[in-house]
């Protein structure tokens, strides 16, 4: 018989809810952030170009594109456990898939399997949290779940390197398998419904549907995933191939954003919640991302690990805004709803945008254009933030 959740018991629940929530995203962030280290192996191996090496990262996310706002809607008509726990063994299956491959499509089926378990786990995990968090501890609880995607990217990047040149490009994806089946188990066992949801029904759904102020987060958020990620994907190959550094290095140094935001996103976030305010973190954090990129493109040694930082600390006001928006805009009944949008926004942005960059480096045969090309991504982010009616 399951023991029901009463205000009195959420304050003792809600951080372990929260925990199995993280494990699940950093089950599929890491599978999805081992590639990039291993992007000059499947090169050499399936005899393929730059730009459709950055396929192996837009396959993960182009299912998103179609899948995010039908996530949330079934997150509100079964809820967040049994939906999260079919999306992460899709995420096992995938990561499996990957690992198994004997050719490229093989393994671009792999990572879309993976895109698929993680268009749900993008809409589940937020949705759970605000399930169990006041809007007044909101930012501090995103603050800390926000740092999944850095966090996952800073373990899988130095770690894939290394059991590559160890084992194989494959045994990173084992490794992989084997935090998504713990996470899976841990999120069976902890996660229930929380104190502050009620079921959707159709009409307020397509009501939130039709929310214009949720489609700017959608966009604030596309512009930021398209540039962050393009960057968490090229840039140990720019370092590798254009600084001279090897493989080793050259994952170590890109993974500097991903420790400077790991640091700095629960203190944004819970900055957000002290002021009340979330709009200002947004246009800064988009604005200076964007001077971190020109910095970057043209910079080398120590001037190129002080660029690293400055990115990854003025980035790390972005996740816990956007993550808070959505239950603020909508409520905590609609909010799975608005993560659906946002999802739709964070893969159409880095779907398109990886390839693209990945375009920029056989055309150009350069270094600088293609962080010029984040800036720019970014520079747009700052532009519709601006617009938000959001405090």
């Amino acid at each position: 018989m399951k023991t029901p959740v009463t205000e009195g018991t959420r304050p003792r629940y809600r951080w372990l809810i929260l925990f199995a929530s993280f494990l699940a995203f950093v089950a599929f962030a890491f599978a999805f952030q081992a590639a990039p280290p291993l992007i000059p192996s499947l090169i050499a191996e399936f005899n393929i170009s730059y730009a459709e090496a950055g396929l192996v990262m837009s396959s993960v996310l182009l299912p998103g594109i179609f899948l995010s706002l039908p996530a949330g809607l079934l997150v509100g008509k079964f809820g967040v456990r049994r939906v999260g726990f079919v999306s992460l063994l899709v995420v096992v299956l995938g990561s499996l898939m990957t690992a198994t491959a004997n050719s490229f499509t093989m393994t671009l089926i792999g990572r879309v399997i993976l895109g698929i378990g993680g268009s749900f786990i993008f809409t589940v995990t937020p949705a759970v949290i605000v399930q169990w968090f006041t809007r007044e501890e909101l930012g501090k609880a995103m603050g800390i779940f926000g740092i999944n995607m850095p966090f996952a990217a800073a373990i899988a990047f130095p770690s894939a390197s290394v059991l590559m040149l160890m084992y194989g490009w494959r045994f990173p994806f084992y490794v992989s398998l084997t935090i998504g089946l713990a996470a899976t188990a841990i999120f069976a066992v902890v996660i229930k419904e929380g104190p502050f949801v009620r079921r959707q029904t159709m009409a307020s759904a397509r009501q939130a549907i039709g929310n214009f102020e949720i489609w700017k987060v959608g966009l604030v958020w596309l512009f930021f995933n398209a540039a962050a990620l393009s960057f968490t994907t090229w840039a140990p190959t720019l370092f590798a191939t254009f600084q001279n550094m090897s493989e080793v290095n050259a994952s170590f140094l890109a993974t500097l954003l991903m420790w400077a935001a790991i640091f700095c996103v629960p203190i944004y976030g819970y900055l957000s919640d002290k002021i009340g305010r979330r709009k200002p973190f947004a246009i800064a954090g988009a604005f200076l991302m964007t001077l971190s990129f020109v910095s970057l493109a043209f910079t080398s040694n120590l001037a190129l690990v002080a660029s690293i930082l400055a990115l990854g600390i003025t980035a790390a006001m972005i996740p816990p805004v956007v993550s808070a928006l959505p239950a603020e805009i909508l409520g905590p009944n609609l909010a799975s709803v608005g993560f659906g949008i946002t999802g739709i926004g964070l893969n159409v942005g880095a779907t398109l945008s990886q390839p693209i960059v990945g375009f920029l480096i056989d055309s150009t045969k350069s270094y600088a254009p293609s962080f010029i090309g984040m800036a720019m991504l970014s520079a747009v982010g700052a532009v519709v933030a601006y617009t938000l009616k959001t405090k």
